[in-house]
């Protein structure tokens, strides 16, 4: 019965060292992140020129059409 509880017991700690130790996947995750945030920084770079551009057009257009 000890030596079961025994074995049971190490067995634990040995899937615990594993679990905290492992680093299985752990790029991946890591580099869908950054990934993630560059889109994420570039989509409001181009959001926020994009309006400044649309309306720069816009004015210039409309001084076209009034000046004819």
């Amino acid at each position: 019965m000890n030596e079961a509880l025994i074995m049971a017991q190490l067995w634990g700690m040995k899937q615990i060292e594993e679990f905290l130790n492992s680093e299985d996947g752990d790029t991946n995750f890591v580099s869908m992140l950054l990934i993630i945030g560059i889109v994420v920084v570039l989509a409001t770079l181009f959001l926020t020129l994009g309006k400044g551009v649309m309306t720069t057009i816009s004015t210039n257009v409309q001084n076209f059409l009034n000046s004819l």
